[in-house]
């Protein structure tokens, strides 16, 4: 590995590059320069940071940062017949980019048919994958080329997908909320992750997540965010203008729950790309049984009116909904069809993961109740996952449960 000290010694680099003969073979001398990172002593949220960081840019581009130095050049008609990553006739980086989409599709937590914003979609291949699954996908796209590829490769598998020209800070002015936005190897491009963040904020319903597939993140970067500086990206960089930002671990879920979102890391066992990261809102989780399955029952009957249970003695009246939670104090919810009276005896438990730890447990006689709802508070002392409320019958137990909410009783903590 050498280690670039000059901009001329980097742009001999980029010349034996440029004569690559094969996709393969640019990929090889990818990996044999880079140069030094810049670490700073700043702190990572302030304006004078993303000032050095800019600046660096510069130094390597040759001109400032704007987010027209994004577009792309390319056939589109050819494109529409062999999109990437089929046009490198490279097997491995084609079967690398599958696996990542494949892996972000199945972490994706939206309801059939619902509304996805995807930014910098670039070829189209998450978005189509997504438009065919049956969601609605809307794609923002600062490149007019890749606009008109999404939309040309969409009318050719007969799926329905709108398509945005603009850039990053379109979600500004999103006026109805998405179930989900989804950044596919491109959040690392936006110069103010920052105020992108702030903007998904509303761009996102309350129940909805942010989905991050296929970026830079891991816990081996050298600084908070900042230039990468292997070869690839110092190719990108210099050749075309793009910003090729990385993020270390710790910086990028502080900055997601800085603003209020709590961040999960789906590491792949196969390749780095096809890692995802899964934002949801800490401070609450709702689930309308009528239209989420992901509450569930062995002894009652789900249907469009809740999940029914009728005169049972034993059994699950229901458990789920198998979530995510950060450390901190919270009380989960369980509300009955206040039409259909609650009957019964049984116990009512929280409990989490794989081994099924409890955390909150309470006996539930609804005789002496006269209650439409079943509170139960507990805390974590770290974030858990597969989370679940449960009900088990033990005595002529009749209700019709309606509602699930989990919400935060107090700050919750990293």
């Amino acid at each position: 590995m050498d280690i670039i000290q000059s901009l001329d010694q980097l742009d001999e680099r980029l010349a034996a590059c440029d004569a690559a003969a094969s996709d393969a073979e640019l990929r090889r001398i990818f990996s044999t320069f880079r140069m030094e990172p810049e670490p700073s002593d700043l702190d990572p949220f302030c304006d004078a940071y993303l000032a050095e960081q800019m600046k660096l840019y510069k130094r390597i581009a040759g001109k400032d940062y704007s987010f027209l130095n994004e577009v792309s050049t390319f056939d589109v008609e050819a494109a529409v017949r062999r999109p990437f990553p089929f046009i490198t006739q490279n097997a491995e980086v084609t079967g690398n980019q599958l696996l990542a989409i494949g892996s972000l599709l199945r972490r994706l937590d939206v309801p059939v048919g619902g509304r996805i914003l995807e930014f910098g979609p670039g070829w189209g291949n998450t978005t189509l994958a997504m438009a065919m699954c049956g969601f609605s996908v809307t794609a923002v796209d600062i490149e007019k080329n890749f606009c008109e590829l999404i939309q040309r490769r969409a009318e050719q598998h007969s799926v329905s997908i709108e398509v945005v020209h603009g850039d990053f800070m379109w979600a500004e002015s999103v006026e109805e909320p998405y179930d989900a936005a989804v950044f596919f190897e491109c959040f690392h491009h936006c110069a103010d992750h920052m105020r992108l963040l702030r903007a998904l904020g509303s761009a996102v319903k309350p129940e909805g997540a942010i989905y991050f597939a296929g970026e830079p993140i891991d816990t081996s970067f050298p600084m908070p965010w900042g230039l990468r500086m292997d070869g690839e990206s110092l190719w990108a960089i210099r050749k075309n203008g793009w910003l090729e930002l990385g993020f270390r671990d710790d910086y990028f879920s502080r900055a997601l729950r800085s603003l209020g979102w709590d961040a999960i890391k789906h590491a792949s066992g196969d390749h780095f790309g096809a890692n995802v990261w899964e934002a949801k809102r800490v401070n609450r989780f709702s689930v309308s049984i009528p239209a989420d399955t992901r509450m569930l029952t062995i002894v009652g009957v789900q249907d469009a009116r809740g999940i029914t249970v009728e005169t049972a003695s034993d059994g699950w009246a229901f458990y789920g909904p198998y979530v995510r939670v950060p450390a901190g104090q919270w009380v989960a919810t369980a509300t009955f069809d206040s039409e259909y009276r609650p009957v019964g005896r049984g116990m009512v438990d929280v409990c989490h993961g794989a081994d099924v730890k409890r955390v909150a447990a309470m006996e539930i006689d609804f005789a002496h109740m006269g209650v439409s709802s079943i509170e139960l508070a507990f805390e974590l002392d770290e974030a858990v996952t597969q989370l679940q409320m449960r009900f088990l019958c033990i005595e002529g137990v009749s209700f019709r449960l309606k509602h699930f909410e989990l919400r935060a009783a107090s700050g919750l903590r990293s």
